[in-house]
């Protein structure tokens, strides 16, 4: 048999591959896209089995993920960058709309980053578009209820370890 049962996509034929899968499921209670992308049109039990895992783990690697982002801003990187991006296009007024503008106990852009949310994941398990990395996981920030444009984006290996972060609109 060269059928898997995948989360979130149920029965894949993993010797008669589409080139693209894709899914939604209630995350957190957000919607969360899924997609998978291939370049071949198979894959080995083996690899069918590691996508298996990868998606079985879509919540730890989330914690990862905001931990490594946390990391970044702390280091002045893409996701520092990513969070004075609002503060430098969105007023009080807006700003006050994302996150509790008043509350002095905490700085703001820790607030504005604590609202980052994942809203996408795609799956890259054959190298398709020549990547080197595995899994692209995007994150953004709720403006007036909808996601914003603007993505943090968090690349990993196989694994679920830390390629690198990214800014992408």
């Amino acid at each position: 048999m060269t059928n898997i049962e995948l989360p979130y996509f149920g029965q894949v034929d993993f010797n008669q591959l589409n080139e693209y899968y894709s899914t939604e499921t209630e995350y957190i209670g957000l919607i969360l896209r899924l997609d998978l992308n291939f370049k071949n049109k198979s894959i080995t039990k083996e690899e069918a089995v590691n996508i298996k895992k990868f998606l079985d783990r879509i919540s730890v690697f989330d914690i990862q993920n905001k931990t490594e982002i946390t990391k970044d801003f702390n280091n002045e990187g893409e996701a520092k960058d990513y969070i004075n991006f609002y503060f430098d296009e969105l007023d009080d007024e807006e700003l006050s709309g994302i996150f509790d503008y008043q509350n002095q106990n905490k700085p703001k852009e820790e607030q504005l980053l604590s609202k980052l949310r994942l809203i996408r994941i795609g799956l890259y398990p054959d190298g398709k578009y020549n990547t080197e990395y595995y899994g692209v996981f995007d994150y953004s920030i709720e403006i007036d209820g909808e996601p914003c444009n603007q993505l943090l984006v968090v690349k990993t290996n196989n694994i679920g370890g830390l390629d690198h972060i990214t800014w992408e609109s």
